[in-house]
């Protein structure tokens, strides 16, 4: 079960970040924005709703 609970707050903490870098993004000027922090917090996002769709399908069977 400790392991869900690590991957909700790297989910929180993903989201967080997210947040921070579309509010640093600037639209006037697109070309100098943190393209690279929204796309790694975006695929960090999904992988841990895999793992933790994983984790449930491991316990279930137990």
């Amino acid at each position: 079960m400790t392991r869900f609970h690590f991957t909700n707050f790297i989910i929180i903490a993903a989201t967080v970040l997210l947040i921070i870098n579309i509010y640093d993004l600037d639209f006037n000027n697109i070309k100098n924005g943190p393209f690279s922090g929204i796309v790694s917090n975006l695929l960090l996002i999904i992988a841990m709703i895999l793992t933790r769709r994983d984790i449930k399908k491991r316990e279930s069977k137990n």
